[in-house]
């Protein structure tokens, strides 16, 4: 079997059911540059599969901020051992920055692969920065044409750019029929729910990109039979607290983090989903929501809403600062079936369809 490297950061629960799935076809090798993002919930990898398939190899370093790691840990690795294939993915850690300079200087062909990615405003060195090490790959993997936006950005050649489906949800997790309105009734009578018309969810972090007070702000001039749960924790909870009682909106709960499939069961008490995010490099909590069935009104500000959303089918685009544009657009998305249209989408959207995918790139670089 051809062997082969990936660079990331942490071991997300889904990049671990990717990599399981392709070390079924190579020889697999996977460096982890951190145990976990010092910013994620615990919970978070308790999705994590308890076998690894593939050969970890761990680096030393210090940790700083969120995902940084200062380390000669990746690129001492490459230097000790040969593959026939090296996947970088990532640039913005010193261990990847380190890495990628030693590629580049030794000539060494690899890939580039993007999770996502968000075009900002920066200053004219910042921006030569990135491009030094987002170009020179022999090719490149990016989720959607929306995120191909990033690379193209920063100079690479938009025929180098090959796409896979980004996936949270494995195929069984996606539901064949909605539950009926006497099981969703029974759900939401644990929250003290009994007389909701609709049930929208919202799920991320509690910090300000999330936009999470905006969606609050909203929420005042919605009718009190309308819910909105909040799933997530994070700093701001408190303000979400204070805003909640101050404005005596009863209609919202704050639900604590939940385990991924415990989200995905909490998910399909829902009849909607929502998101305003400022800015989000891709947006799991998506194709999640479309999993269970659910029609997404979010922010094109992410980057899965622009690339999973059909207006009027599965959900709708909206202004996150235009206020009568959201509360309009949640009002439309009731008149709407989205059902079907969602869990379409989301089926081709699994982390068997991702498996898949790169196993054909690979089989074109080995």
């Amino acid at each position: 079997m051809k062997k082969v490297l990936i660079v990331f950061n942490h071991p997300a629960p889904y990049k671990v059911a990717l990599f399981n799935g392709l070390a079924q076809h190579v020889d697999l090798h996977v460096i982890f540059e951190r145990d976990r993002a010092s910013d994620r919930n615990k919970l978070f990898y308790a999705f994590c599969e308890d076998d690894y398939l593939f050969t970890q190899h761990q680096i030393k370093g210090i940790k700083i901020g969120r995902e940084n790691i200062i380390s000669r840990g990746v690129k001492k690795h490459i230097k000790k051992n040969e593959y026939d294939l090296i996947i970088m993915n990532g640039y913005s850690t010193f261990a990847e920055m380190k890495a990628l300079r030693y590629l580049k200087r030794k000539q060494i062909p690899y890939i580039f692969y993007i999770n996502g990615g968000v075009v900002k405003k920066e200053s004219k060195l910042k921006r030569k920065i990135k491009s030094y090490f987002i170009n020179g790959a022999t090719h490149y993997m990016s989720p959607s044409e929306e995120a191909d936006e990033y690379l193209i950005h920063y100079g690479v050649d938009p025929s180098k750019i090959t796409h896979y489906p980004y996936a949270t949800v494995f195929e069984k997790d996606v539901i064949r029929k909605p539950l009926s309105k006497e099981d969703k009734l029974n759900m939401r009578k644990a929250y003290g729910i009994s007389d909701a018309r609709y049930l929208f969810m919202s799920v991320g972090q509690y910090i300000d990109r999330k936009n999470n007070l905006r969606l609050l702000e909203i929420w005042k001039h919605v009718p009190e039979n309308v819910y909105l749960f909040l799933i997530g924790d994070g700093v701001e909870k408190p303000l979400y607290e204070t805003f909640i009682k101050e404005n005596n909106l009863s209609n919202v709960r704050l639900i604590d983090f939940l385990p991924h499939h415990e989200l995905l069961q909490t998910l399909r008490m829902g009849d909607y989903a929502v998101f305003l995010s400022k800015e989000d490099i891709y947006g799991h909590m998506v194709n999640e929501a479309m999993s269970q069935g659910l029609g997404v009104v979010a922010s094109p500000k992410i980057v899965a809403a622009r690339t999973l959303i059909k207006p009027g089918k599965n959900g709708f685009l909206i202004d996150s600062f235009d206020t009568e544009e959201i509360l309009n657009k949640l009002k439309a998305i009731t008149k709407i079936d989205t059902f079907e249209q969602a869990t379409n989408s989301a089926l081709n959207n699994t982390i068997e369809k991702m498996v898949d995918a790169h196993v054909e790139f690979l089989a074109r670089f080995l």
